[in-house]
Parts: structure tokens; C-alpha cells; sequence
């Protein structure tokens, strides 16, 4: 499975509106994206002061909800630190039940795993990569690149599943790094790229990051915007790197920062607010809690449609733009957070999408 330069990587976790944002991608689309999939831990309940769930009830519908919303189309499956350590009712690791529970189905399903990542979890990786002979994904900081030496840590990797190194796939994860300069970065970046040896050997090599940020309190109620530095960054890199080098496929973490801190939702009131990508921007439109006035959706929509800043792209574009020029004349509800962020990574996913064919040239 070796990917084209024009595909998109969005890694997200599986709730509810990232993977309903998915489902509901044109399958155009879905032909340009490859997911890193990330099951997330089970929420908390405050209340009670526990998990909500045992880790078997939480893992429970992934399999046949991963195959109603992804169906066959291939994907990373990564576990949450958290669920790879806890075990199944009968006492398997989690990798084991989702590879086993997706085999039947006939997709592609990757296991992707950290380098640093325990050896409980590495042999139920190594038991799908031998059953499925899809290969198998490493998932690199920064600091791997950076320290030690990093050719020799994802060889040893590779030979640990009983894979070559043609069949692993190498995804750099910066997370919410500062892109600033973008020159200076990508020089830096180009220089721990080489770290690794000859980029070539590996199926794919994909960077990810993000410039959302970790909250969204700052952000001016009415209209404001947050500068796409992840992506700017990733088109200065692709003419910074030099010829002959091997260019990673673009990923990102939509418009969801990357580290995830449960919240007491009793105490908490999100703002109802849209969060639009642009080319080179999330231009937000911010109101006040939703809980407390749901209706506010129209009125920001209207402004979505309206308001050049927000280049909307019209109703045609995608699924999470008909929702917005529908929700502005009324003609659907205001619906629920959830349903926000489903409309929010749909766009921003075809949004990217169409980014990269423009940038490749593949229309």
C-alpha cells in the first residue's frame, strides 16, 4: 500500500464527530485520505469518579461501527496509551480483538504504534502484521528524531514485527510544535529527516502537526482567525527539501489539538461556535454558550456564508458546508456540539484534500 504524494493523513480520534465526519466525506474524497485512527480512552465520569466503561465495553462497537463509517478503505489503528494497557473481558490485549474483529471484514487496517511502545501491545501488533501482511506503522516524535540513533531504532522496530522495512510506514508526529520561521524549521526538519537513513527504503513517510490551538478561549467572541501555520510550514518544507530527497505526505490533526485532557462537562460551557478552514486559516466565528442559546447557529452561519473572511466555499463543496448554508436560512437545526465538530472536520478534511491537489498538480 504505497501512497500518492497528493494524500492526506487526518489523524483523529474515534468519537462520534470525527468518525460521522468521515462517513460523510464524498467518496472523492475518501479516495484521497488515509486515517490515522486513534481509539481514544474511556471518558471519566466525575460523578462517580471512574471510567464510564471497562475497556472491553468501550471497544465493544468499534468493529462494526468502523466498518458502517470506513467500511474497506484502509487506515492506521492506533490505541490511546491508556486502552493498550487495559485488557478485554477475556483477558486479550485490545489490538488483538479490533484486528481480529476487522480480519472478517476484508479492509485494510495498519496497526500504528509509538516507538516507545510496551511489549505487550508490540506482540499483538506483530500477530496482525503476520495474519494480514499489511505491514505495520511506527508513529515518531520529534525528540526520536533528534536523539540516540534513529535508523537503528526503527530497523530494530521493523525486525521486532517481523517486517522490512518496505513494509513500515513512518509517521513523524509533531504535534502542536512552533512552525516559526518556517525556514529555519524546515532546514531543521530536513536534517532530522536524514537521521534516518535513506527515506526511500520505508513504504511511506507522512508528517503530521497542527496549529489549532489546545483551547479555544482566546478567541474573540464574533469573528477572528488562527494562522494555518502547520500547513504554510509543510508548502516552505516541500521547496526547502533538497531534490532527490524523499517529501512526506502531508497529515494534520484537523481542527482537534492532539492532547486530550478530560473535562467535567457539568462545569464546562462551550461556546457555540463554527470553526471554518480556509487556505490559510481557521477563520471562527464565536458566540456565547451553546447550551444556553442554541438558536445563536443561525446567525453565525449566516455570517460563515456571508462574511468574505470566511471564503465559503458553497453548499456543493461538502457535507459540512450544506450544513452551514442550510443552518443560515433555517432550513436545519442547530443541533448539538457533536454536530459542529462533525461539520467542522468534514469541511476542513475536504478543504485539505483539494489543498494538496492543488499543490501536486492532481485536480
Amino acid at each position: 500500500m504505497n501512497l500518492s504524494e497528493d494524500t492526506y493523513v487526518p489523524a483523529l480520534r474515534w468519537r462520534q464527530g470525527e468518525y460521522q465526519a468521515l462517513f460523510r466525506l464524498a467518496p472523492a474524497v475518501k479516495d484521497r485520505v488515509m486515517p490515522l485512527i486513534t481509539i481514544p480512552p474511556v471518558e471519566f465520569d466525575f460523578e462517580l469518579w471512574q471510567p464510564r466503561k471497562s475497556v472491553h465495553a468501550h471497544l465493544h462497537p468499534f468493529i462494526a461501527r468502523f466498518d458502517a463509517k470506513w467500511g474497506k478503505r484502509p487506515a492506521w489503528i492506533a490505541l490511546d496509551t491508556k486502552i493498550a494497557e487495559g485488557r478485554m473481558d477475556d483477558g486479550s490485549h485490545p489490538f488483538d480483538y479490533v484486528f481480529d474483529g476487522l480480519r472478517p471484514k476484508g479492509g485494510t487496517a495498519i496497526p500504528a504504534l509509538p516507538l516507545d511502545v510496551d511489549s505487550y501491545t508490540m506482540n499483538a501488533a506483530a500477530r496482525a502484521t503476520v495474519a494480514d501482511g499489511q505491514g505495520a506503522a511506527v508513529v515518531l516524535r520529534l525528540e526520536d528524531l533528534m536523539s540516540g540513533n534513529p535508523r537503528k531504532a526503527i530497523v530494530n522496530f521493523a525486525g521486532s514485527l517481523g517486517i522490512e522495512l518496505d513494509e513500515l510506514d513512518v509517521i513523524v508526529d509533531l504535534r502542536a510544535r512552533n512552525f516559526e520561521p518556517y525556514k529555519v524549521f524546515a532546514t531543521a526538519l530536513t536534517a532530522a529527516f536524514k537521521r534516518l537513513g535513506n527515506l526511500h527504503e520505508v513504504r511511506n513517510l507522512v508528517l503530521l502537526g497542527t496549529a489549532i490551538p489546545e483551547s479555544f478561549a482566546q478567541l474573540a467572541k464574533g469573528s477572528d482567525e488562527i494562522p494555518r501555520h502547520d500547513w504554510l510550514f509543510f508548502k516552505e518544507l516541500m521547496t526547502a527539501m533538497p531534490a532527490g530527497m524523499r517529501r512526506p505526505i502531508y497529515g494534520d490533526h484537523t481542527i482537534v489539538h492532539p492532547e486530550f485532557m478530560a473535562m467535567d462537562m457539568r462545569k464546562v460551557k462551550a461556546a457555540g461556535k463554527i470553526v471554518y478552514t480556509t487556505p490559510e486559516t481557521w477563520a471562527t466565528r464565536k458566540g456565547g454558550a451553546f447550551r444556553d442559546n442554541p438558536a445563536q447557529m443561525h446567525a453565525h452561519c449566516a455570517e460563515v456564508v456571508n462574511d468574505p473572511a470566511f471564503a465559503f466555499r458553497g453548499a456543493g463543496f461538502s457535507y459540512g458546508d450544506k450544513y452551514i448554508a442550510d443552518c443560515a436560512v433555517k432550513a436545519e437545526s442547530p443541533s448539538n456540539l457533536s454536530r459542529w465538530k462533525d461539520v467542522a472536520i468534514n469541511h476542513h478534511i475536504t478543504t485539505v484534500a483539494d489543498d494538496l491537489a492543488t499543490l501536486f498538480g492532481t485536480p
